[in-house]
């Protein structure tokens, strides 16, 4: 409805303001229409059931495109109660699983690039969590380091597809580096042992070489059961046996024989004053004669043991030989009169301290780790055996027949020391393991086992009788008490010195003041038994110092042996 001058004919202004109004009026019927229709049309839409959006008429003749610049945003999702953003660490309400695996909607990032289309948990992209066993994982890595092939992890419904070269996965059918080819296997034939006497004839035998077989296998049977024995030997060295008063070496001197004084005190050594060189091995154990310390015995790995004078001139005295094997372990007993060895040879043998005789031979066919003859005379008979094989075994000595056993330790036992008056016993082993026995009694008393614990290969007991301490190899050494508790003493922990590996002997002042010990430097070392701090450290030797004790009867003296076959006497 537009209008258009007349051709020729003048208009005035009240006639163009006329034209204009009825323009305006032609507008307003046309947007009227315009509504009408639309109202009209979408109600027809939905009652004939139509989607709504529907576009309105356009004017005819009209070159004007319409955009929708707004459109509907579907917002289905976030109304759903049960959606779950990604972000979400807390749900409030119990999910549906379809609605957890549904995927991520809405715009992504121009960065992201993992193909897996997840969200990345780590800096470089996304890493799956998978339950895999640790063999099952050994065997596909080393298969992918050596054959250039391994199942696929990623596959969890199938396990049947691979990554890495298909073609030596093809080759070599599948097989890994722990296990065969997974293809067919062919069944071995079974080929009877027996089988070659059917094409060989075979003489029998007569009965002479019948005889001589079984004349063989009887004697290396009992070659197997039978262990040989040293013949004991034994040499005196000095210049006469028996002095002008008919008396021996094993007479005590007079300065000696009152023993320690009521108020013993002791002192540290400073020096060497003498040096025993008898020896061609390593010398494993000294131990001074009870109570007077006037001679002193020493094993060495030479299978010998020889006795020294401590007083006097300090020559040697006698030497026994009797075993096969490197002497492990010596021990007097009460009075000195007799000392039992045990080697390597398999054999304990009690000696006569004065003459040198063999009194007895025991083997249980082990090696014998360590020896104790009972500190009381009423048993001086019997004695402890601590074996390879975790026994202890109780020997008498006059009937030659163990009469106990005590079994409870897992590994060969190092040490048995006896405490209260030959009432108990003590017994260490490599299993880290401390047991408290009643003599006579294969029951544990007290077991002492901790995680952080180490064997304990040497022990002594204090001289109040009130506690004993334990060679740790850890470098420290322990500290417990006797009695009834057999407590550690977790504040009194000695420490300063190198015996990781070495078996270094413990010993005591005889006033207890002092705790002693040997080092694998080749050191004595001295801690104050109060303050547990080092009092001094000696370089006694070249090589390992695995053996020291105290003097019973002087104050400040002092023997050390060692791997290079040396014993030494300090002041």
């Amino acid at each position: 409805r537009g209008w258009r001058p007349v051709e020729g004919k003048g208009l005035g202004a009240s006639a163009a303001m006329d034209l204009l109004a009825a323009y305006d009026d032609s507008d307003e019927e046309q947007r009227g229409a315009t509504k009408a229709g639309s109202t009209d049309a979408q109600t027809n839409g939905e009652a004939d059931g139509e989607a709504e959006g529907v576009d309105p008429p356009r004017p005819s003749g009209s070159s004007v495109v319409i955009q929708d610049l707004a459109p509907a945003v579907d917002l289905s999702l976030e109304s759903n109660p049960y959606y779950v953003k990604t972000d979400t660490k807390v749900v409030y309400h119990n999910p549906r699983v379809e609605d957890l695996w549904k995927p991520v909607a809405g715009p992504k990032h121009p960065d992201d690039i993992n193909p897996l289309g997840v969200a990345n948990n780590t800096y470089l992209g996304h890493v799956e969590k998978c339950a895999m066993n640790e063999f099952v994982f050994a065997e596909q890595f080393h298969t992918f380091n050596n054959y250039g092939y391994a199942v696929n992890p990623s596959d969890h419904a199938a396990g049947n597809t691979m990554v890495g070269d298909a073609g030596r996965h093809k080759k070599n059918k599948g097989k890994t580096v722990f296990g065969g080819s997974n293809g067919s296997k062919k069944k071995r034939k079974r080929i009877d042992p027996m089988e070659w006497k059917k094409h060989v004839e075979v003489p029998e035998l007569t009965e002479e070489q019948k005889a001589e077989i079984a004349a063989d296998k009887t004697r290396m049977r009992g070659h197997r059961k039978a262990i040989e024995s040293a013949t004991e030997t034994t040499e005196f060295h000095g210049k006469v046996f028996r002095d002008y008063q008919d008396r021996t070496y094993m007479h005590v001197p007079h300065d000696l024989k009152a023993g320690p004084p009521p108020d013993h005190k002791c002192y540290i050594p400073k020096k060497c004053i003498h040096t025993w060189g008898g020896h061609t091995k390593a010398v494993h154990r000294i131990e001074f004669f009870p109570k007077s310390g006037h001679l002193l015995l020493s094993g060495s790995m030479d299978h010998t043991v020889k006795l020294w004078a401590v007083t006097g001139q300090k020559r040697l005295l006698r030497t026994y030989k009797g075993h096969m094997g490197g002497v492990r372990d010596i021990n007097f007993n009460h009075d000195g009169t007799k000392f039992m060895t045990a080697s390597y040879d398999r054999y304990v043998k009690m000696w006569d301290t004065e003459y040198g005789k063999c009194i007895s031979r025991h083997t249980s066919k082990r090696i014998p780790f360590c020896v104790r003859i009972h500190p009381t005379a009423e048993k001086e008979y019997q004695c402890l055996v601590g074996q390879g094989d975790k026994l202890i075994v109780q020997w008498d000595t006059r009937a030659d027949e163990i009469t106990q056993k005590y079994d409870e330790h897992l590994a060969s036992v190092n040490t048995v020391t006896f405490c209260d008056e030959g009432r108990r016993f003590i017994s260490t082993s490599d299993d880290k393991k401390v047991f408290i026995w009643e003599y006579g009694i294969p029951v544990v008393m007290k077991h002492i086992s901790e995680p952080d614990m180490n064997s304990m290969p040497a022990v002594a007991v204090h001289p109040n009788g009130k506690w004993w301490i334990g060679q740790s190899l850890d470098n420290t050494i322990r500290v417990y008490t006797c009695g009834n508790r057999f407590k550690e003493n977790m504040r009194k922990v000695f420490r300063g010195h190198l015996n990781a590996g070495y078996a270094c002997q413990l010993g005591f002042s005889p006033d207890g003041r002092f705790v002693l010990s040997g080092d694998g430097r080749g050191r004595a070392v001295f801690w104050d038994w109060k303050t547990s701090r080092v009092f001094k450290k000696l370089q006694a030797h070249d090589k390992v110092c695995i053996g020291a004790t105290w003097h019973p009867v002087l104050p400040s003296r002092v023997a050390t042996c060692s791997w290079d076959g040396t014993i030494k006497y300090w002041d």
